[in-house]
């Protein structure tokens, strides 16, 4: 389980990091004052990334102790 855990975490930070090197994230991190839907779109991708990677590194930690 553990093991399985760590894969997933790791796969969810190389999806992470490789969003935000992109060109979408850069130009809707950069438009803050822009509310164009795809802007939108790409920081609730961000949030929904972060949060993948948060719950997995919690759930193992949970296993690690």
């Amino acid at each position: 389980m553990t093991e399985q855990l760590r894969e997933q975490l790791e796969a969810a930070r190389r999806e992470l990091k490789a969003h935000m090197a992109s060109w979408e994230y850069a130009f809707a991190h950069g438009a803050r004052s822009n509310d164009h839907p795809q802007h939108a779109a790409t920081r609730a991708r961000t949030q929904e990334l972060r949060n993948r990677v948060d719950d997995l590194q919690a759930r193992l930690a949970e296993h690690e102790l």
